[in-house]
């Protein structure tokens, strides 16, 4: 036990005071005259014992009163062994979470003036002379730098609420890191939030021993809310008078029920399809919507419901591009072409074809193409096959289909380098195919049912293949346990091989229905698409579409309310965008032409909470159990240990009133 303030206790001399008055007695006796007193001798002695041990119990209390009375303001504490402050420096760091679940209502306004003002007491608890970190989810370079109280508090009356949502487990570990690098003896962390479930990775929080973390877990409330998770759109490739679906993902995170909820679907501001969902409590339903696309260019949508009072999850922004026409290469052996091809490509509006020999194919050939088609082809120069190889890594589709009995090296030679399987022995023998892989992307929505009976193509000789490890998928398998066709990824690209060339001589498959949406779905899947819509708050690298001069500053605008020069880098062959961290409104940003659509995290949509039972359960971190009292009294007393000075007084006031009993007894 320590005394804060041991000058008081030269008061201990006052208990002398009591002690002389009760050796002077000051009281004067009278005297009584009796005739007889032989019979009250025993009755004497018996009173006088009772008196003197009386007035010895009266002195005790009094001695006691001033002895207690004097140590209570001497302030006796017993220190605290574990959150005794060091001899040195003291950095405290404060996360305040500023997700969009704080702006719900409690009994004190919203959680997010609930959490200032408990930052303010966190703040309070500590001298002038300490070094104050403030942390939101917004993670700004800013916040990374040491504050005095002044701009601490400053800097908590700006807080805002933010579309950010950061895990739990990140937050501690940026506090550590950051105190980490000040060299200070007592390190103090501090994070207040409501503690919703989505971001409450507990188990993933490593305690430092060098940092006393304290969780401050507010009065949360759930609440019913009803919001659009996902959109996507389900087309291989976007072109003017092309059908689009829209597959909306519906949420009903409440505990009641939804029926007949209206989702609306906007494309460039105008109304293009609604439909109604019934979603039970706690469950998701899909909605799919279909338009037409009757435009060129960028295009931006948006999906909506109504819902209160959460209302920043009920639209879902997309973008999209409606570009040229796909374009198609096929390169042949001779100035012969695939007859089956060009009937197939040179008459769809949607793709843009085109056929040379192999005589005429250089390093520009490839420039702008989608598929490239080796048709048959011969003996390749090594430099078409460096340049081809190169073409498929950086995202280029081929499809390569060999001639019959003969394989030529260079070509194998191309399979090889792009982990392909390589053709080996030609087979003379019919044989038929068994089944199609319904479930690649290549044949979606081709069948409206897993028909047994569906005609199967048969070839009249074909290719056995070498896989060597090669990852690849059989598209159209045979019944000799061969592949007809295969799929192979490669880089960023892939290779569609078959196992036979595309004529009538060697296989019916080009005049069977199959033939066409294969190879059409080759040609528009061919161009990736890129995804309709990004999260705020995400640091994952966007590709971008269009070419920029990094040398040029461009700027990325949300109409008026947003502007700044965005970070794009170059990335070998492509250009990404680094998405900034003041980007706090969802919507349809421009990069000159280019449109990009961001939504906030549907993290924030789940408002289910922790309770602080289930916090410390889960922590090793201690847990403020009563947010309701101030932070400023429960931090100094664990700072300073469990002050004795109230019981004291209470023993002060017991001796008090056995006094008060013990005289009224001798009356």
């Amino acid at each position: 036990m320590i005394f804060n303030q041991p000058q008081f206790l030269w008061g201990l001399f006052a208990v002398a005071i009591p002690i002389v008055i009760h050796l002077v007695n000051f009281r004067r006796y009278k005297k009584v005259y009796f005739s007889n007193v032989s019979r009250l001798t025993t009755l004497q002695t018996e009173s006088r014992r009772r008196n003197t041990l009386r007035e010895l119990l009266i002195l005790a209390m009094r001695v006691l009163v001033v002895a207690l009375l004097v140590i209570a303001f001497a302030q006796p504490t017993i220190p605290s062994r574990e959150h005794a402050l060091k001899a040195g420096s003291t950095v405290v760091s404060i996360y305040v979470d500023n997700s969009f679940s704080m702006d719900n209502a409690s009994t004190g306004g919203s959680q997010m003036d609930v959490a200032k003002q408990k930052a303010r007491e966190i703040a309070s608890a500590y001298s002038l002379s300490d070094r104050y970190q403030l942390l939101t989810n917004d993670m700004d370079g800013v916040q990374f730098r040491w504050l005095n109280r002044d701009e601490l508090m400053a800097a908590i009356e700006e807080l805002q609420v933010s579309p950010a949502s950061v895990n739990l487990s990140e937050v501690a570990r940026r506090q550590n890191d950051f105190m980490a690098r000040s060299g200070a003896a007592n390190r103090h962390a501090y994070i207040v939030s409501d503690f919703q479930s989505s971001i409450c990775d507990l188990d993933n929080m490593t305690a430092d021993s060098s940092v006393v973390t304290m969780l401050v877990p507010l009065t949360a409330v759930a609440a019913d809310n009803l919001y659009i998770d996902t959109l996507v759109l389900d087309a291989p490739a976007y072109f003017n008078g092309g059908a689009v679906e829209a597959e909306v993902m519906v949420v009903n995170s409440g505990s009641h029920d939804a029926s007949k909820v209206p989702v609306r679907l906007f494309i460039a501001d105008r109304e293009r399809a609604i439909a109604t969902v019934d979603v039970a409590a706690g469950a998701t339903a899909k909605v799919r919507m279909h338009f037409t696309i009757d435009a060129e260019g960028w295009l931006d949508g948006r999906a909506e419901i109504a819902d209160y009072p959460v209302t920043f999850d009920d639209s879902y922004y997309f973008a999209f591009h409606v570009g040229d026409r796909v374009k198609v290469l096929e390169v042949d052996a001779s100035t012969q072409r695939n007859a089956s091809l060009q009937k197939l490509f040179a008459a769809d509006s949607s793709v843009e074809y085109k056929g040379v020999s192999m005589s005429y194919f250089d390093a520009t050939s490839l420039d702008d193409v989608d598929l490239l088609v080796l048709n048959e082809p011969g003996n390749m120069a090594s430099g078409m096959v460096h340049e081809v190889v190169q073409w498929v890594q950086e995202g280029g589709s081929l499809l390569v289909v060999p001639p019959a009995v003969q394989v030529p090296p260079s070509l194998n030679d191309l399979l090889g380098a792009l982990h392909a399987p390589r053709l080996e022995q030609w087979l003379v023998r019919p044989v038929k195919a068994t089944t199609v892989d319904h479930a690649n992307s290549l044949y979606r929505n081709v069948f409206s049912a897993h028909s047994s009976d569906m005609e199967m193509p048969t070839v009249q000789g074909h290719y056995r293949l070498a896989s060597g490890g090669a990852l690849m998928q059989q598209l159209i398998a045979l019944a000799d346990g061969g592949g007809m066709l295969t799929a192979t990824p490669s880089g960023e690209g892939t290779v569609y091989l078959f196992t036979m060339p595309l004529d009538a001589q060697h296989t019916d498959f080009v005049a069977q229905a199959l033939f066409v949406p294969t190879l059409y779905n080759m040609a528009l899947f061919s161009r990736p698409a890129a995804p309709a819509s990004y999260t705020l708050g995400s640091s994952k690298l966007i590709v971008l579409q269009d070419h920029y001069d990094l040398a040029t500053p461009v700027y990325l605008t949300l109409g008026d309310t947003y502007s700044a020069i965005p970070d794009i880098r170059q990335l070998g062959q492509r250009q990404v965008l680094v998405p900034h961290s003041d980007m706090r409104l969802a919507g349809h940003y421009m990069l000159r032409d280019e449109h990009l659509a961001f939504n906030y995290d549907r993290r924030e949509s789940e408002l289910v909470f922790m309770s602080r039972d289930e916090v410390a359960a889960q922590s090793s971190f201690d847990v403020v159990r009563n947010v309701d009292k101030p932070l400023d009294q429960e931090i100094r007393s664990r700072s300073e240990g469990h002050p004795l000075w109230r019981w004291c007084i209470v023993l002060a006031l017991v001796a008090l009133a056995v006094e008060v009993l013990l005289l009224k007894k001798k009356e």
